[in-house]
Formats: structure tokens, sequence, C-alpha cells
């Protein structure tokens, strides 16, 4: 069964533009997969394959349609119904996740995070970001694999400070209690810090 899908123009022209770059790598967009998620919020067992990709763009809407190809052997798609549709159209295999609130933007909209530098000073670096992953940005410029950022405090904190790092787990983040970091040197604050990930992330 034939499946359309509308999607940002905005978008796809984005992905097609990081294709071209060398930032994502996988299928075309032609041979994509696609899972669908129906009305009841269930998942669709049957995965999908993108067919057809839109040329026209929906000029009302700013949208483009692709059209993928779903099995339904057992008849439970039916024409009208409506879904939803993930779909797998790139693979960044170099993105870096940084948490929401440790990202912070100056009055000019510059994003940017404190880093926690080897020696337990404070960085003040500008980054750049696509999009939310979660409750992640995905940062394409300015951070590395491993590189501490600071969570927490932020408004107590300056650049040239040096802090006492608190290691933050993802669990941690999303609520429990912090364990100081073994080892941390004697500093003049305590700062709850996360590891910028590395990640390979799909859109």
């Amino acid at each position: 069964m034939y499946v359309d899908i509308t999607q940002s123009s905005t978008e796809l022209l984005q992905l097609k533009t990081d294709k071209a770059r060398g930032l994502i790598k996988g299928s075309e967009q032609a041979e994509a997969n696609i899972t669908l998620i129906l009305e009841d919020g269930s998942t669709y067992a049957q995965k999908g394959k993108l067919k057809f990709s839109g040329v026209n763009v929906n000029t009302s809407t700013g949208t483009v349609t692709l059209r993928a190809l779903v099995p339904n052997p057992n008849g439970l798609l039916m024409p009208g119904m409506y879904v939803r549709a993930m779909l797998e159209a790139g693979v960044n295999e170099q993105a870096i996740l940084t948490p929401q609130q440790s990202v912070t933007r100056e009055a000019s909209g510059k994003a940017t995070v404190l880093v926690v530098g080897s020696d337990n000073k404070v960085e003040r670096r500008a980054i750049q970001i696509d999009q939310a992953v979660g409750n992640r940005w995905l940062v394409t410029h300015g951070l590395a694999q491993g590189e501490r950022v600071i969570v927490d405090g932020l408004q107590r904190i300056t650049a040239g400070d040096t802090v006492k790092p608190v290691v933050l787990t993802l669990a941690q983040l999303a609520g429990e209690k912090a364990e100081p970091a073994k080892g941390a040197a004697p500093a003049t604050s305590t700062a709850p810090i996360a590891a910028a990930s590395s990640t390979t992330a799909q859109r």
C-alpha cells in the first residue's frame, strides 16, 4: 500500500545540503526506511520503503509529499487512515549532543556553553546547533566528544572561574542526585557538568 507523507521543504533542503557536504551518510531518500505509528499510538509491525519524493512544493504550507510503499499483508492499513511516519532519512556519524540546559544565548542570538577544561577552568564557547534531539541539542560546531559542559548554576559562574566539577549522568540530569567527581581539584565553586556525547543521529 502507498502512504503519502508530508515533510517541510526547509527540512528536506537541509537534509540534501548536509548530504552534499558529507555530513550525513546513508541511503538516498528514495530508499529510506520508515516506521508507521497508527492512530491508537501503536507501532505498525511492517517496515516501509520510501519510493517517491514530491518535486513540487505546496506554496501555501511549505511542504513536499513523500510517497512510501508499506506491506499490508493483513489489511490493517486502509485507504483514508491517518498515520504518523518516522523516516530514517540519513545518519550523521559525527553528531555531538549536549543537554539543552547547558546552552544559553547572547543578545545577538549566538548560542554558547560553558566548557570546563582539564585544569577545571571555565571557558565560554560559541557553538552552532542544528536541532533538538529529545532534551538535547545536536551541535554541529564548537564542541568535541567528551568535553565537559556546565549544566547548572550558569548564572553564578563566569569564564575564567576555577570550579570543582560534579559529573552528572543522563539519569541524574533527569532528577537524581549527583555525586562529586573523584579526584576533583579544590576550587572556588561547584559546577554540575555533563560530557558532550558523540552519537549516531538519525534524521
